[in-house]
């Protein structure tokens, strides 16, 4: 009698450890970025922005920003303790307009993504504790080039962003398919 209810609370215990264990879609392993830029502990680096992205808001409306050669900057940010990577890279870009700015960053094997729309900032960053996740659904790739570097940014499904947990109010944004940004940083200060 007493094996059983062991063996119970056994099969009951692992039964809720996968029920209710971490199955987060949001997050799959980080391979690390090849970037010309990722051995640098500083600098600041001025570029350009192209592309489309396509958004869909908190009131499930579809908006397409637009990006066509506006400008951008890339920011390394020396980690003073050097944990798991030199520096934070900071990309930034603002849409055609100037209303509305993006930012992308990594920091070791991880990655974030946010969006200041309509003067409220979301995001999705999976830079943390351990920094080895990427954002399921954002691919990225690194073309270069003698004067420059080019930082590909491609949404094949449908990510999710969040407003602050500082608000009154969650919200919620997100980035839709086909989206594309291309960042051009220039390679010389």
């Amino acid at each position: 009698m007493k094996n059983i209810r062991t063996l119970i609370i056994i099969l009951l215990t692992f039964i809720s450890f996968s029920s209710f264990g971490q199955n987060d879609s949001s997050s799959i392993d980080g391979n690390g970025f090849d970037s010309v830029f990722q051995n640098l502990e500083s600098g600041n680096f001025n570029g350009t922005i192209n592309g489309i992205l396509i958004v869909k808001d908190s009131e499930n409306k579809e908006s397409l920003l637009d990006f066509q050669g506006s400008y951008a900057k890339l920011e390394i940010e020396k980690d003073e303790d050097e944990v798991y990577d030199l520096s934070y890279k900071k990309y930034t870009g603002k849409t055609t307009s100037g209303k509305t700015t993006i930012k992308y960053e990594t920091y070791a094997s991880a990655n974030s993504f946010g969006i200041e729309l309509n003067g409220e900032w979301f995001d999705l960053s999976l830079i943390d504790g351990a920094c080895d996740l990427v954002i399921n659904g954002l691919e990225y790739s690194y073309e270069s080039e003698k004067s420059a570097e080019y930082l590909i940014i491609r949404i094949t499904k449908e990510i999710e962003l969040m407003n602050s947990y500082k608000n009154k109010v969650r919200k919620a944004i997100k980035l839709l398919p086909n989206s594309t940004l291309v960042i051009a940083i220039n390679r010389n200060k």
